[in-house]
């Protein structure tokens, strides 16, 4: 087998490739400008030929350079997915975790007492964001996504399904009495959800035709903002009942009818295959059952 040279010079090509400049590939490296220049050029001349050419605004592949790089980037991703896999090693007790900063914020978050208090030794990291987990080059041990499982071959539990109820902050409907008929209800400023977009839904459940709901003021796209403004009294609101739980307990929200939307969407548990049994997620997961299992 041939040895493999100029291991440097090749990562500062790749670096450079990827970035189209020098400037980035130097600041990527932790190194100089020249450093990388260099790099690149002793690597042109052991495989004499041009591989990137220099311009203004930074660098271009040549048909050389394009070849190379589609090895070195399959060879450093391979590299990287190599060592995080030895660095997750079963004894780790830490679990990084991915969900949408409004799951957090409204369910996660005010339980994690009780899971810290259950687990000392287990440090969580929540990373939120709604982008899709790449399992393959991440850092995220696990992810919690609202949606129909299309996974691949992850391991994807459901954790519980989810629907929808009407609500509003007491002063809006304050001296009504409980609950609130259809009709009342479609008087009212109604709040949308832009993922969620229920409202026809939920007159056609209870009978009432969907000409007779008020025009909504406003949409939003993010279900914690969505309870905010519905406890701000400006509107009743068609928001996830897992989430609105603890605003329901605290009586800073009412549920105005008893009739729900179901939704074909349900949050699910994602990790690699495999890892699911790993002492640290494996904890996590159990306890994550566990509660949904006192919501539904």
């Amino acid at each position: 087998m041939t040895e493999v040279r100029h291991l440097r010079a090749l990562q500062a090509f790749d670096k450079a490739a990827s970035h189209a400049s020098l400037s980035e590939a130097a600041q990527a490296l932790g190194v100089t400008h020249g450093a990388v220049s260099r790099q690149i050029k002793q690597l042109e001349q052991y495989v004499g030929a041009s591989l990137l050419v220099r311009h203004a605004t930074g660098v271009q592949k040549t048909a050389a350079g394009e070849r190379l790089h589609a090895a070195t980037r399959q060879a450093f991703s391979a590299l990287e997915i190599g060592l995080r896999n030895v660095r997750r090693s079963p004894n780790d007790r830490s679990v990084t975790v991915s969900l949408s900063s409004s799951f957090a914020i409204k369910w996660l978050v005010p339980k994690l007492a009780a899971f810290r208090a259950a687990n000392p030794d287990i440090t969580l990291f929540l990373d939120t964001n709604d982008d899709i987990v790449d399992f393959g080059t991440s850092e995220v041990d696990v992810a919690l996504r609202y949606g129909i499982p299309s996974w691949g071959d992850l391991f994807c539990e459901r954790l519980y399904d989810e629907d929808l109820i009407v609500v509003a902050a007491p002063s809006l409907v304050e001296g009504r009495r409980l609950p609130l008929k259809p009709e009342a209800i479609a008087r009212l400023p109604l709040l949308h959800d832009e993922f969620n977009s229920a409202w026809a839904a939920w007159a056609q459940t209870v009978g009432l035709e969907t000409s007779r709901l008020a025009k909504a003021d406003f949409s939003i796209g993010d279900s914690a903002v969505l309870i905010a403004a519905v406890i701000d009294g400006q509107g009743a609101g068609l928001v996830r009942r897992a989430l609105a739980e603890d605003d329901l307990k605290a009586e800073r929200i009412i549920q105005l009818h008893p009739t729900p939307v179901s939704l074909d969407r349900a949050l699910y548990f994602v990790c690699r295959t495999g890892e699911q049994n790993r002492p640290a997620i494996g904890a996590f997961r159990s306890w994550l059952f566990s509660i949904g299992a006192e919501d539904e």
